[in-house]
């Protein structure tokens, strides 16, 4: 079993390399914390007690280490590693890189080095393998929607001569329909071409564009004459049909016809000798 003196020699030889204190700071009451040991250099510093004295200290009591004290009892009250079965003593001596011996505080720092070392190197091995993983998924996808295979045209290139393009062909003026009925024109007749001076006579007709009451106006004009109103109207009846007797005293001949103002539309025209 080590005694207290040999264990705060050890301990002042590790905190000393581990957290660069200088060897009059660690007293039995200082502070882990204010001598820099922070939660990994704890679990750091007593790993290392632990194979300097063959003990092993639980995570449990290396969390309750508060000062220096604490961590000196903790390796003098406990059992040798050797009787549990977990740990020989740290008898063994490391050389490093160069050759020469390491410290127990040297081959500490060396293990956090390599630790570092070994992490750095698991990321970059993930990254990479990450890295082919989307690269191979990008390609798959590429090949699957055949963007890979697109081919864009040249930036610049011959002309190709413009085709000249055929004239439009005519289209045909739709021909009327077979049951289409050709658009009746107006009618008009008197009752006879010779009538005596002061005789009544009948004119007659039909305006089929026309429906029931509208007002026509019944016009004269002598032979080389213009049209003019005579003193006689009428209203169309069912179907544009219209009737009406009219009679003048002047001898001569004369040509009569019926106007729609509104439509501004004329009959055909008749004769009649007067006398």
């Amino acid at each position: 079993m080590p005694t207290p003196a040999e264990v705060r020699a050890q301990l002042t030889d590790i905190l000393v390399t581990v957290v660069e204190c200088t060897p009059d700071q660690v007293r039995d009451d200082a502070r882990l914390e204010d001598l820099g040991v922070d939660s990994l250099a704890a679990v750091e510093v007593a790993d290392e007690l632990g194979r300097r004295f063959g003990v092993h200290l639980e995570d449990a009591t290396v969390d309750e280490l508060v000062t220096v004290d604490d961590a000196v009892r903790a390796v003098v009250e406990h059992r040798p590693a050797g009787r549990r079965g977990r740990r020989g003593p740290a008898v063994a001596v490391t050389l490093g890189a160069e050759g020469r011996e390491r410290a127990p505080g040297e081959r500490s720092l060396a293990g956090r080095a390599d630790a570092l070392w070994r992490l750095a190197m698991w990321f970059v091995v993930a990254g990479l393998v990450i890295g082919g993983g989307l690269g191979f998924a990008g390609a798959t996808v590429v090949r699957a929607t055949g963007l890979g295979g697109v081919e864009l045209p040249p930036i610049s290139g011959p002309t190709a001569p413009a085709t000249p393009s055929s004239s439009p062909s005519a289209s045909p003026s739709p021909t009327p329909s077979a049951t289409q009925e050709p658009e009746e024109k107006p009618t008009f007749s008197v009752e006879s071409d010779r009538i005596a001076a002061g005789q009544r006579f009948t004119i007659s007709g039909r305006f089929p564009s026309l429906g029931e009451g509208q007002l026509l106006q019944v016009q004269s004009r002598d032979p080389g004459a213009d049209w003019e109103d005579f003193p006689v109207s009428l209203q169309t009846r069912e179907g544009g049909r219209f009737q009406t007797q009219i009679y003048t005293s002047r001898p001569g001949e004369r040509e009569f016809r019926v106007f729609h103002e509104d439509s501004n539309t004329a009959s055909p025209s008749a004769k009649v000798t007067i006398g």
